[in-house]
């Protein structure tokens, strides 16, 4: 979420809001209304429990379902026939600028629920204090509001979601909607209360306007939604109509599905110092920076920087032996970057191993996880010890404009029912410029690539592709001259049809980025494209896997990916030289619009492709 924290507001009034035990003295109850008691209540097609369903036509809040409304002062909370979204009756809320003003009422959501769909039709008449706000939903664990969506008094009326983080600190995410007053608006507001990664979703007027799986509370359970102002600087006056409120108990994330998150520093040694020749280090994933105690795998960007000789980085679970494989190859002052899948040691950690003469600097960027159990369901994604499927440095070098299959399925631990691999394709000794294409065995090879390289240069990658019938993933040589291949295997996705959250689609390789068709990526400025809803991809996607290449950029920097939306991290994807041509594969959350940016972090402009390889379910 884009998190912007605004000074004066981390109160105790806006944190901590006390409902009350018992109706205030406020003014007398209005005329009764004439309604239409006995009209069906409203529905939605959202799972769940139904907490409260109730078009306000039986006359009464408490008869709706609700508790008692607290009002004091000159608030009142009570059913009217003023305005209504159907038949002839809604709730309305009135609070004015007077002292003690409030009104609001609430509805206890059952004992042991943490996911709840608040759904429900609004009309704000008159806005309150300008710098103020008009709430809508906000979901409650005792006296404690955590997540809420309202309206900004004052201008055009913009809408906001408010999230309570474990530290008692309130972010805020502008989701850019005006919202007119007079006028009935339809909003859905989705959340799972999972401490920190709970899940948040905003649909106003039929449109997604926030979508995140990561975001960070201190709470595992709704207990209360409540309606209405919390002090009169919410004054103005209010119209609920049709509302609809469902909760259930949400169902864990299942072992070897994805949890993205927004790319996130774990360790940088230029604050401390650097690896020692054939010295190993070790970095904390779990229980850290909002990452859970149960992960198996993680995923992160590992960028080696300032090495003093030439070498390698071999990625393993920390406390077992290290593996005869490799991650990252590079030389002397040369910044490499690539994506790296490990499984955790059961001391939560992820060790690196300097394979080299010298010194070096190493950067590790989490941008997601697994947690621990036995995948089962279609799509997740097991981890293996990293074993050496191909090394044609042992046999033959590959030939320009050739190709080599190798078998996948059913050897190494890679089961013969696997739908797509993940391994670590490394090219050496090529003797001409040329790039590297991975695809499934027995399919037409795709206009994409998964690393380039240049005369002379090593390059790693992490190659997601889909199994072919027979097995095999091909690899083919787009180049004039000779190179050989290493590939070592970190994982597989079972085979079956994806459904699950966090579930991997493999779709192939395929081109949704490269703007050397359109106009280079300016110095220190972004470029968004498209991919859920484009493409052949669902509408909804949770996070893209694609092969990201910067070519002929004009000074040294570095690109960053992040959801469109988003605040950009201060991370890293890929670290490039001027005129160098860099591949890597990226994994991202998407943002709500869809779409996934890509920050140019240099003084001069630069040409991105991007290759997607699959999608996470939602």
């Amino acid at each position: 979420m884009i998190r912007l924290y605004k000074a004066g507001v981390i109160a105790a009034l806006n944190l901590l809001v006390l409902t009350g035990l018992a109706v205030g003295a406020g003014p007398a109850s209005a005329a009764v209304p004439t309604c239409q008691p006995g009209t069906p209540q409203p529905t939605n097609q959202y799972p769940g429990t139904t907490v409260i369903a109730t078009n306000f036509e039986s006359g009464s809040l408490t008869t709706a379902g609700f508790a008692t409304a607290f009002t004091s002062g000159t608030g009142t909370a009570d059913v009217s026939s003023a305005q209504q979204h159907s038949g002839r009756c809604s709730a309305k809320v009135h609070v004015t600028t007077d002292a003690g003003s409030v009104a609001n009422f609430s509805a206890p959501v059952p004992a042991g629920n943490n996911e709840v769909y608040a759904d429900g039709w609004f009309n704000i008449t008159k806005e309150g204090v300008a710098g103020n706000n008009v709430p809508y939903f906000r979901f409650f664990n005792g006296n404690t509001r955590f997540v809420d969506v309202y309206r900004s008094n004052g201008g055009v009326g913009p809408l906001w979601l408010r999230v309570a983080a474990p530290d008692g600190t309130l972010r805020y995410t502008a989701m850019k909607v005006n919202v007119p007053l007079g006028t009935w608006h339809h909003l859905v507001t989705h959340v799972i209360a999972n401490g920190a990664s709970s899940t948040v979703e905003v649909i106003f007027d039929g449109k997604l306007l926030y979508s995140s799986k990561q975001v960070a509370t201190a709470f595992t359970a709704v207990t209360k939604m409540q309606l209405g102002a919390e002090h009169r600087r919410q004054a103005g006056d209010s119209f609920i109509d049709d509302v609809v409120i469902k909760a259930k108990k949400a169902a864990g994330q299942l072992p070897g599905t994805f949890t993205p998150i927004a790319p996130h520093r774990f360790l940088d040694t230029r604050k401390t110092s650097p690896v020692g020749a054939d010295k190993s280090i070790s970095f904390q994933v779990a229980g850290a920076n909002g990452i859970p105690a149960t992960v198996a795998a993680v995923v992160f960007n590992l960028t080696v920087t300032e090495g003093k000789s030439i070498g390698y980085i071999t990625a393993y679970p920390s406390g077992t032996v290290r593996p005869n494989a490799s991650n990252v190859n590079f030389h002397a002052n040369q910044n490499v970057p690539n994506l790296v899948t490990v499984k955790v040691g059961a001391d939560g950690k992820v060790a690196l191993f300097n394979r080299s003469s010298g010194t070096t600097h190493l950067i590790a960027d989490v941008t997601g996880y697994y947690v621990t159990g036995a995948p089962a369901t279609p799509g997740a994604f097991q981890s293996v010890a990293p074993k050496r499927l191909l090394d044609t440095r042992s046999t033959t070098a590959l030939a320009g404009d050739s190709t080599v299959s190798l078998q996948v399925a059913g050897t190494n631990g890679v089961p013969a029912s696997a739908a797509a691999v993940v391994f670590n394709l490394t090219v050496t000794e090529p003797t001409r410029i040329g790039y590297i294409t991975a695809y499934a065995s027995g399919s037409a090879r795709p206009d994409a690539s998964n690393l380039n390289f240049n005369a002379g240069q090593t390059v790693p990658n992490l190659v997601t592709v889909p199994i072919g019938p027979d097995g095999k993933v091909t690899l083919f040589n787009r180049s004039f001259g000779r190179s050989h291949l290493i590939a070592d295997v970190a994982g597989y996705y079972l085979g079956g049809t994806p459904s699950a959250t966090g579930a991997f689609k493999a779709t192939g390789p395929s081109r949704i980025l490269d703007t050397r068709n359109t106009t280079a990526v300016r110095p220190d400025s972004a470029v968004s494209f498209q991919i859920a809803g484009a493409n052949g991809i669902p509408s909804r996607v949770l996070a893209a896997v694609f092969n990201l290449t910067v070519v002929s950029p004009q000074s040294i920097g570095y690109v960053t990916a992040y959801p469109s939306g988003a605040a950009r991290p201060d991370a890293s994807n890929l670290n490039f030289s001027a005129r160098q041509t860099v591949p890597n594969l990226v994994s991202v959350p998407v943002g709500s619009d869809g779409k996934v940016t890509l920050f140019n972090r240099s003084s001069g402009s630069s040409h991105l492709i991007a290759d997607l390889a699959g999608y996470f379910l939602p």
